[in-house]
């Protein structure tokens, strides 16, 4: 059984648009996922020490596998593009893979937390999922992804220009 699952995009290393494109090539290639919509690119500071500003996006994806193996595949897609472990919580990286909210599901588990514990406090992650989902709800908090950014302060995120990331809303050919 598939579900509409929501994974949030980031980058501040590099050449973060391409980055983000070479993340969502990776997704379009993994057995029982669809790559079905993207948001608009949104820049935003930083969460965490100095460094440069992130590029975010969000896309739904229809997925057939469990959560936890979701998340193995899109550990391995994090690693495959040279983020590194070793580097301080919240630092610098090429790219970097949430799973935003699963449809229908919540999971607790050591390794997962979905939805994403800090989803309702991310503006650079509420942006560009109401773009795609704006009635989708938190399930723990019971609240729409537009109430939750609605109740939130200001933060320094801004929608930007694409120059290879696909057009808003528009379905994603797959490859």
């Amino acid at each position: 059984m598939s579900a509409t699952v929501y994974v949030g995009l980031g980058s501040n290393q590099g050449d973060r648009e391409a980055q983000l494109v070479s993340a969502l090539e990776a997704l379009s290639r993994i057995d029982a996922v669809a790559v079905l919509r993207c948001s608009s690119l949104f820049e935003s500071a930083p969460v965490g020490p100095p460094q440069p500003r992130y590029l975010n996006a969000v896309v739904a994806l229809e997925c057939g596998l469990p959560p936890q193996r979701l998340l193995c595949i899109l550990k391995q897609i994090e690693k495959d593009m040279g983020r590194r472990l070793d580097g301080p919580r919240w630092g610098p990286r090429p790219i970097d893979l949430d799973i935003l909210l699963w449809e229908g599901e919540v999971v607790a588990d050591p390794n997962l937390q979905v939805p994403h514990l800090e989803l309702h406090k991310r503006r650079f992650a509420l942006e560009p999922l109401a773009e795609l989902a704006p009635e989708a709800e938190h399930p723990v908090l019971g609240m729409s992804v537009v109430e939750l950014l609605a109740q939130l302060a200001p933060q320094d995120v801004q929608r930007c220009p694409a120059t290879q990331w696909p057009e808003t809303l528009s379905p994603v050919i797959e490859s």
